[in-house]
């Protein structure tokens, strides 16, 4: 169903793409205050393990909402998915912060599956820096994307979520 903008189907389609990403941020969220508490790690271990946290489905993701929203011009947007545009610099940084937040996700896994594995008592596991580190960092670079994301779209996002809820 098309509009008079012509893309207007597409534009309302963008805060239920960005749906996705919240839940992701409210995970990391919930995983950072879990690695915590050692008996919380196999909790926090299942929530990372879902498919979404696997490095393409992660960018598919992030890919849906972040290849269409940086352009106004669904002809220009095409243009850039097809190699021959020169991305905005906040596309850019989108793209710089998602992969620091899949960065620190596939080295928190891997630290949670030493830690995990590990049969130290957790109370004597020293090795807790790391863990907490990638946590932190995940958390607080997935909140600066969210800062990226235009206030309308956030708004119609979480009442998506909220109907759907």
């Amino acid at each position: 169903e098309m509009g008079d903008a012509g893309n207007k189907g597409k534009v309302d389609a963008y805060p239920k793409l960005l749906v996705p990403i919240l839940q992701i941020q409210d995970d990391l969220r919930q995983v950072n205050a879990m690695v915590r508490e050692p008996s919380k790690w196999k909790q926090a271990q299942t929530i990372l393990s879902q498919a979404k946290y696997d490095k393409i489905s992660f960018k598919k993701i992030f890919n849906a909402y972040g290849d269409n929203i940086y352009y106004s011009d669904p002809d220009r947007a095409n243009v850039y998915l097809g190699g021959g545009a020169t991305p905005r610099n906040e596309q850019s940084l989108a793209y710089l912060l998602r992969n620091e937040v899949l960065t620190n996700i596939e080295a928190l896994k891997a630290e949670l599956d030493y830690l995990l594995k590990d049969s130290t008592p957790a109370s004597e596991k020293n090795e807790t820096n790391d863990l907490f580190l990638y946590a932190k960092t995940a958390t607080t670079t997935m909140d600066e994307y969210i800062k990226l994301v235009p206030p309308n779209e956030m708004k119609l996002a979480k009442e998506f979520m909220q109907s759907k809820s």
